[in-house]
């Protein structure tokens, strides 16, 4: 086996490592893009109930309900802390799993190329073995028709 063969093989298993690593950052970057989601999904309902406290608050209303808005409020405003960093593990996440992509992408490219190389090389190898076998198939009739002649 040419070295430029098993050296494919190896590439083989690159492309599906970097296949593998390319299915891991989509499914990352779906992950943190759900978390995003959520994210401002919160904020809309915080949003929205302070439209409604407010008008609320406008109308009338007793010690008891604004207490229980405020303390509503409060749950909403910690669910969204904590999905803001979620948000922000899922972005880390994210980066790591794009990095880890490109790192065996880069290897693939890098590993194809010097396939190519070395292809090329073969190529010029066998070129020039068959120019030298034709040389000397030449050198071989031209030296021999004198004689018969």
């Amino acid at each position: 086996m040419k070295r430029a063969q098993r050296l494919d093989h190896f590439r083989d298993g690159l492309e599906s490592s970097e296949k593998e690593q390319r299915t891991r950052f989509m499914a990352a970057e779906g992950r943190a893009a759900e978390a995003r989601g959520r994210l401002a999904e919160l904020q809309r309902y915080r949003d929205d109930y302070l439209t409604s406290l407010g008008q609320r608050a406008a109308g009338g209303m007793d010690a008891i309900a604004l207490r229980d808005y405020q303390a509503f409020l409060a749950r909403i405003g910690e669910a969204i802390r904590q999905q803001v960093q979620l948000v922000s593990r899922a972005d880390l996440e994210c980066e790591y799993e794009r990095n880890r992509w490109n790192e065996a992408a880069t290897r693939c490219r890098a590993v194809a190329s010097v396939v190519e190389r070395w292809k090329s090389e073969e190529r010029i190898g066998i070129a020039r073995a068959e120019q030298r076998e034709t040389d000397e198939w030449a050198r071989t009739l031209t030296a021999r028709a004198p004689r018969e002649g």
